[in-house]
């Protein structure tokens, strides 16, 4: 169906082109956008439609450079580091990717083509065909595979129901909400957190948002560094979810601006929206 334009495509430089080398703060926002992206698809229509040939396109496109040896080469650095950055490093190279396929198939290459897409493929996603579900749902898990098999040296987890994914997210959203935590974070603005930059300050709030969820994320099963970035993508698979997705993202921003941060003024600056 797509071939035709794939073996044009695989042979551009559009696959050869380099990834960006991005701080810590642009990373900590572009791991967040993903998430918050996948997790907020579901409340706001989008205009632009995405055909069943343009879905596999671009979804063969960004698996194509997450299988470029380039790509390869900076996920199997990352396996030696924290948490954080092995998870900032996997959804900033899929963004990247993701970005560079968007004009292929009539999107901006920016904030607002970012998520215009994803509700896009969604949308297809969620197609009465069992085999167009299928098919979109095995190119998805391949670039998780390939992200988790370099930067994680794991495998994808077994999917978890949506009761298991409901609970895992209640207990994320406590956790984040917990009047410790949140006191926590919002003097993370005085005294010698005081002298921070910006994007150290981001980079800070990041590193306490991903510790909270490993910790909730282990108590279900999901342990360690491979654990959390394998229960973050069981949990995508339910995006479809009000329970999953917009309770975790609501908590998400709440957080973020209990810190100071406007998530969603970073997105559009990040962006170019």
């Amino acid at each position: 169906m797509a071939a035709a334009a794939l073996s044009v495509l695989s042979r551009s430089s559009y696959l050869r082109k380099p990834v960006v080398a991005l701080c810590c703060s642009q990373r900590s926002l572009l791991a967040t956008r993903i998430c918050f992206d996948l997790q907020t698809r579901q409340l706001s229509s989008s205009t632009r439609k995405l055909t069943l040939e343009q879905a596999m396109t671009s979804s063969h496109l960004i698996l194509n450079e997450l299988q470029s040896r380039d790509v390869v080469q900076q996920l199997d650095s990352a396996l030696s580091t924290d948490l954080l950055n092995k998870w900032q490093l996997a959804n900033t190279v899929l963004i990247q990717a993701t970005l560079r396929a968007l004009p292929q198939v009539g999107f901006p290459a920016n904030a607002v083509g970012l998520h215009g897409y994803t509700e896009a493929f969604a949308e297809q996603a969620r197609s009465d065909q069992p085999e167009t579900r299928l098919a979109l749902q095995q190119l998805n898990e391949s670039k998780w595979r390939v992200l988790l098999k370099h930067a994680f040296g794991c495998e994808p987890a077994q999917p978890i129901s949506l009761q298991a994914a409901r609970q895992l997210a209640i207990d994320m959203v406590d956790a984040m909400q917990d009047p410790e935590l949140i006191k926590q974070v919002a003097g993370s603005r005085t005294g010698l957190a005081s002298r921070l930059s910006d994007a150290e300050h981001q980079h800070l709030v990041a590193r306490t948002v991903v510790a909270v969820q490993a910790e909730v994320m282990a108590k279900h099963g999901f342990s360690g560094d491979s654990g959390y970035a394998q229960a973050q993508v069981c949990l995508m698979e339910h995006a479809h979810d009000a329970v999953v997705t917009a309770s975790v993202a609501a908590a998400t921003t709440n957080l973020y601006a209990r810190a100071g941060i406007n998530l969603n003024a970073a997105f559009k600056q990040m962006g170019g929206a």
